[in-house]
């Protein structure tokens, strides 16, 4: 799933008074103001000595804030039981711990403050026994993360890391769960702003943050509970949703823990609400696609594609799909990663009767989109969905799905021939576009060199979609379906759709692929040789491709480490050996024409000593009873 984006919803209206958030300006301040008075005011408030903040005044700002936390400390221990005697300590430690805020506008003096063990002071403030100051902290470490001061900081990295290793992570996650939100605005607002911490921390470093995050095993729990907090939406629930989804895109380890929490069952009982109605306002839309987030996330392990099987997640999205509410689009992508290398699913999804409201998107059928972007993205999740099911459904569920594509004249043939068509056009014309220097330039910030650039290019411009539709017809082809595989041919006749065009996509998916999918590659190849020679293509310019392209793969081994030549083992038997091999051993087990013939003759001469056998065998029978009536 996409890295969610920095959240710009702003925080619902507190019940608090208004009028105590403006500033006050004093009750003789008169209704009209001449200009005069206004630049007298102004040269009045210039001469005001404000003084910098500098190393200095931080360093002092640090033992003025150590020597309070001694003082309240010493005052708590020694007056237990009379609040009052260190109640004033408790306040001036809470002014004091407001006042680092200052450093958040003078980016240069992070590494003084990391240099002068601050951050470990403050941070361990978050176990206080006093909630207030642990809020404070919070809004505090807020400021000081915000990413955009950040931006400006030597070495941002540096600071983070000296914020996990004060233990943020495990202090931050206890005041959480020690908060009560119901109490009042101020406790709910101190949720936001801790929420907001975690989320400036994974902006700056999301691996790290989301490790550090992950190992709290509290903390999943908490967001889960958060998240299907009953009543009314609240920001921070759609809050919760999103760092919940930040930390499953991340964190294998947090995927990995939602397993024993039964985190898919969970999450789907969240959005399942919203098969029937769409979401009353934006902050509630947020939550929902949040919510589609996390479970896209979770798909990324097969244990959670069996569960979310298995507790009827199928079944919902395909209610979804159907209803096309809100959440349609959403359950169309949820369902692509569901099913992706996922054949159990595949084959419920077909039992399920999800191929009618599947293709009925595919054909464009009932409401549709005015934003092409959006329409894009169905298409490519919709053919991703249908090269899943050609390729790991099997028996019924398989054949219902060709049944499909010949099914009304063929139409749905042509209608894949067009989106080849399509999104052939458009890759070709980023092409064009890169060839002329009228593409985009590299874009830095994602560290990629110009061959890396170009092919995210060429994705933008709809390559994986055209992908896809291709590996559709290679399989269709190759299904055993002797009607539709000529029906393939004529279209892609009547279209003027050449096999190289096919050839050259697939071949290059195939390029791309890991050494994980080695299987696929092969069966991919054989798939597009079978289709090459059908429909009357170069299989020799064919091989020579492919043969190029494995050596390819080779070379990219050997760069990971594998044997080369002079290192490999002479008397090693290779890939090709063996299948070699077994080519000759299947032609000198096949038989000749003129052997053919001695066999038939053979069986010939067997079938008319039949009849003699069968009298043998009835004499020897008739011998039998006879010495059995003798005894």
């Amino acid at each position: 799933p996409p890295v969610p984006t920095k959240r710009k919803i702003a925080p619902p209206p507190t019940d608090a008074d208004p009028k105590s958030k403006r500033v006050k300006m004093g009750e003789d301040l008169p209704d009209d103001v001449s200009k005069e008075e206004i630049q007298q005011m102004l040269d009045q408030a210039d001469e005001v000595h404000v003084e910098a903040f500098t190393d200095n005044s931080l360093k002092r700002l640090h033992l003025q804030l150590e020597r309070k936390v001694r003082v309240n400390r010493e005052l708590r221990i020694k007056h237990a039981d009379e609040p009052d005697k260190f109640l004033k300590s408790e306040v001036d430690l809470d002014e004091e711990v407001k006042k680092f805020t200052q450093v958040a506008t003078h980016p240069e003096l992070y590494g003084s403050l990391v240099t002068l063990g601050s951050l470990p002071v403050m941070v361990g403030l978050l176990n206080h026994a006093n909630t207030d100051i642990a809020v404070d902290v919070f809004e505090v470490l807020m400021e000081l993360t915000d990413p955009e001061v950040m931006e400006n900081v030597e070495q941002p990295e540096e600071f983070v890391k000296a914020l996990f290793e004060a233990e943020l992570a495990q202090m931050s996650v206890d005041v959480l769960s020690r908060i009560e939100e119901g109490n009042g605005d101020e406790d709910f607002k101190a949720v936001t702003n801790g929420l907001t911490m975690i989320e400036n921390l994974a902006e700056i470093m999301p691996q790290e943050t989301c490790k550090a995050y992950g190992d709290i095993s509290s903390f999943l729990p908490w967001l889960i509970t958060r998240v299907r907090a009953p009543g009314a939406m609240d920001y921070n629930k759609v809050y919760a949703s999103e760092i919940l989804g930040i930390l499953l895109q991340y964190d294998e380890q947090s995927r990995q823990a939602m397993l024993k929490l039964e985190g898919v069952d969970k999450l789907l009982r969240g959005i399942a609400p919203y098969r029937k109605r769409d979401p009353a306002d934006n902050e509630e839309s947020e939550y929902v696609q949040n919510m589609f987030d996390c479970i896209c996330s979770l798909m990324l392990m097969k244990p959670h594609q069996l569960a979310f099987g298995k507790v009827q997640g199928l079944e919902l999205i395909i209610r979804m799909m159907k209803e096309r509410v809100f959440a349609a689009k959403l359950a169309l992508k949820l369902g692509d990663h569901a099913l992706r290398h996922c054949p159990e699913n595949c084959q419920i999804f077909v039992e399920k009767l999800g191929l009618k409201v599947l293709f009925a998107i595919f054909m464009k059928k009932g409401a549709k989109t005015k934003i092409r972007a959006e329409a894009r993205e169905g298409e490519e999740h919709v053919a991703s969905i249908i090269q899943s099911l050609c390729r790991y459904c099997t028996g019924t569920p398989v054949a219902r799905v060709l049944n499909k594509f010949m099914e009304n004249s063929f139409e749905k043939l042509e209608r894949l021939l067009e989106l080849h068509e399509e999104y052939h056009r458009s890759v070709q014309q980023q092409d064009k576009a890169r060839d002329e220097g009228l593409a985009e330039k590299i874009d830095r910030e994602l560290e990629v060199n110009e061959e890396e650039q170009l092919f995210l290019d060429r994705c933008d411009a709809g390559l994986f979609t055209l992908q896809q539709v291709d590996l559709i017809l290679v399989r269709l082809v190759n299904m055993g379906n002797r009607q539709a595989s000529d029906e393939v041919g004529k279209l892609m006749d009547a279209k003027g759709v050449k096999i190289e065009e096919v050839q050259a996509v697939v071949i290059e998916y195939c390029k791309n692929l890991g050494d994980a999918a080695a299987d696929e590659r092969k069966e991919v190849r054989s798939y597009l040789r079978a289709s090459v020679s059908r429909y009357g293509g170069d299989v020799n310019a064919l091989d020579a491709e492919v043969a190029e392209a494995q050596k390819d793969e080779v070379t990219d081994n050997e760069a990971d480490g594998a044997a080369t030549p002079e290192d490999a083992d002479p008397d090693a038997v290779t890939d090709e050996e063996t299948v070699a091999k077994e080519v000759l051993t299947k032609k000198e087990q096949a038989p000749e024409p003129e052997k053919k013939k001695d066999r038939k003759e053979k069986e010939k001469e067997k079938e008319k000593d039949k009849p003699k056998e069968k009298e043998k065998e009835k004499e020897k029978v008739k011998e039998k009873e006879k010495e059995k009536d003798k005894e």
